[in-house]
């Protein structure tokens, strides 16, 4: 069977379904890239870009350099989030928009009942009641991968963001000779 035709054998929301998996994929892939991009010990590794700002802000006053090193540490942050609530989204979404292929499937099932009356063919039912299941089962093949990777990206960044707490008291602790001002 073509993905075109499972697409069409599972409704109309099917392909909703279908656009939102392609979101989730694309957007998956950017943030894993960008993940591994900078991950610690490479060339954009965040905690060295942190360093590189604090060498810069040496010469300046403390409590300037303090304000700047919390404007970058939040600049990264959001770096890291970016688009992560569009996952979020589509692990909370994609099950209900299946649910809603679920009720109009068995809602066609039903009014072609109606329409037969006692003279109920198990063919008239199966199309609907496959249009139901169908539709279920593909919201939550994109649900759950996009909330396994909504988690594991927030789990990185909630490390990072751990390291770079415990490289700032780190800087704090340093003495202005330390860090090269006189």
């Amino acid at each position: 069977m073509k993905l075109i035709e499972f697409i069409n054998l599972g409704g109309p929301l099917n392909w909703l379904l279908s656009a939102i998996l392609c979101f989730c994929f694309c957007q998956c892939l950017e943030r894993g890239i960008y993940f591994f991009q900078t991950r610690k010990g490479s060339k954009g590794d965040v905690l060295k870009r942190l360093q590189t700002k604090a060498l810069e802000l040496a010469t300046f006053p403390e409590v300037q350099q303090r304000k700047e090193m919390e404007k970058e540490t939040a600049l990264v942050y959001y770096e890291m989030n970016r688009g992560l609530w569009l996952l979020n989204f589509i692990s909370a979404v994609s099950p209900s928009i299946g649910l809603l292929g679920t009720v109009t499937g068995l809602i066609g099932s039903f009014s072609k009942m109606a329409e037969v009356g006692a003279a109920v063919n198990i063919q008239d039912l199966s199309g609907g009641i496959w249009e139901a299941m169908l539709t279920t089962a593909f919201g939550l093949i994109i649900s759950i991968p996009a909330l396994l990777c909504y988690r594991t990206f927030r789990r990185i960044i909630e490390k990072r963001m751990m390291t770079i707490s415990l490289y700032g008291e780190e800087c704090q602790n340093v003495s202005p000779r330390q860090r090269g001002v006189s």
